[in-house]
């Protein structure tokens, strides 16, 4: 009979053991697939560098929200107390690679990651087998050589240069929703993915102190609102998540991805 599995009892032979070494030892970005290996590494990373000494952005946008680069330093400096935000990426990011054709061609797709913050997003894409060579991040500030600073209301890329353009919990950064979207299909190649997650309330935390209001922030409250922004560039809409019935007076994720012309 076989044995009954439990999280406290899992046991394996010694067999399977050294098998599973052996194949992690061929492919060490699965660890990634572990969300505690994953955090720690990222965390680990970001200590790595005082949030001082990082690279910021020469100028800011008029259509970022005031103060912007201040609250992500202090977001930073204190991202142990907010780690809970580097798992949002990972249910987008799992939409993504559902996508038949994303998945048989990932290895070769070119990925932009805007508003990273840390690193978690390139680990989550590495442990899908996207190829690092082909991941950029794009943030006001940077500590890693995979993020490139600059701003998303303005991309430093040329025309089509991406196939994939992930905005993960970031677009609540902006006054100016249009000019972002526009960037995005101008970077992004024709027939390419734009990926946008958000919260259905505005969440910053400790925003106050920050000098970032929630009063400046522009709620999106369903992907209708998101694909206006894209109207006339969309071929097909493979995902979007609405609001939950039941959770329509708190708090819940909008997000939609979009296949463009």
């Amino acid at each position: 009979m076989a044995r009954k599995l439990s999280h406290t009892n899992f046991l394996l032979t010694t067999d399977i053991k050294t098998e599973i070494e052996r194949r992690f030892q061929q492919k060490p970005q699965a660890f990634f697939k572990m969300p505690f290996v994953r955090n720690l590494v990222a965390m680990d990373r970001l200590h790595s560098v005082s949030v001082d000494v990082m690279e910021v952005a020469d100028q800011i946008d008029p259509g970022a929200i005031e103060n912007v680069l201040e609250y992500n330093k202090e977001m930073l400096r204190h991202f142990e107390n907010h780690s809970h935000t580097l798992e949002r990426p990972q249910v987008l990011i799992d939409v993504l690679t559902s996508i038949y054709y994303i998945y048989q061609n990932r290895a070769s797709l070119k990925v932009l990651c805007v508003g990273p913050r840390t690193e978690a997003e390139f680990l989550m894409l590495l442990a899908e087998d996207f190829n690092p060579d082909n991941i950029r991040g794009l943030d006001l500030i940077s500590y890693s050589d995979y993020v490139d600073v600059g701003d998303m209301h303005h991309m430093p890329y040329d025309d089509n240069s991406f196939d994939i353009v992930f905005l993960g919990w970031v677009l609540t950064y902006s006054k100016d929703l249009q000019r972002v979207a526009d960037e995005c299909v101008r970077v992004a190649k024709p027939g390419g993915y734009i990926a946008i997650g958000v919260e259905s309330e505005a969440v910053l935390d400790d925003s106050e102190s920050y000098g970032v209001t929630v009063s400046d922030v522009i709620n999106i409250r369903s992907t209708d609102e998101i694909l206006e922004l894209f109207k006339g560039h969309i071929h097909a809409t493979p995902f979007r998540h609405d609001v939950h019935r039941s959770l329509r007076d708190t708090f819940d994720m909008v997000m939609v991805v979009i296949e463009l012309i």
